[in-house]
């Protein structure tokens, strides 16, 4: 792998790494370090690595990093098991939110205008129902239905793709 490939394929994920590092580690320094780790191993191994999802794959190594920093910490500060093994939950928790916020971020995406339109203003923008029907220019019956069928279709399509990437395929 070229350097320019490799650039094209991990270096637009630095950001959303770098923030997850920061959220679990609460460290500027820190959180770049293990971004910088991060993309240390994957040039390393750049010819031994076949991945067929760059974002997931970056986001476990990075985790992983910031669990080892933890437990280094866990060393230097003396944490007990029961404190530790939270730390490892809470860690292993805000990845999985994160990664599963990205997915139904992609089948957002995959949705009609007017039902990415929706969701969006329901549930990221937290508009009432009846702002919502007031800016679509849909009653609010109308509002309701459609969203209700929409989450109905982004819980199947993302239970579909947990199954998915649970088997292993």
């Amino acid at each position: 792998m070229t350097s320019e490939s490799f650039k094209q394929q991990f270096l637009p994920h630095a950001e959303k790494l770098y923030a997850l590092a920061f959220r679990l580690l609460n460290s500027k320094d820190e959180a770049s370090d293990a971004v910088q780790d991060t993309f240390l191993k994957l040039w390393n191994k750049r010819n031994e690595l076949e991945i067929q999802n760059t974002e997931a794959f970056c986001v476990t190594l990075v985790k992983n990093i910031c669990l080892d920093v933890l437990r280094k910490r866990r060393k230097s500060e003396m944490l007990s098991g029961i404190e530790q093994i939270a730390i490892e939950k809470a860690v292993n928790k805000q990845v999985e939110i994160h990664y599963d916020w990205i997915q139904m971020q992609k089948l957002i995406k995959q949705l009609p205008q007017q039902q990415q339109q929706l969701i969006i203003l329901r549930h990221v923008k937290e508009y009432t129902m009846a702002e919502i029907a007031q800016q679509t220019g849909l009653s609010e019956a109308n509002v309701r239905t459609t969203l209700s069928r929409t989450r109905k279709l982004l819980r199947e399509l993302f239970e579909k793709l947990d199954n998915y990437e649970y088997n292993g395929n």
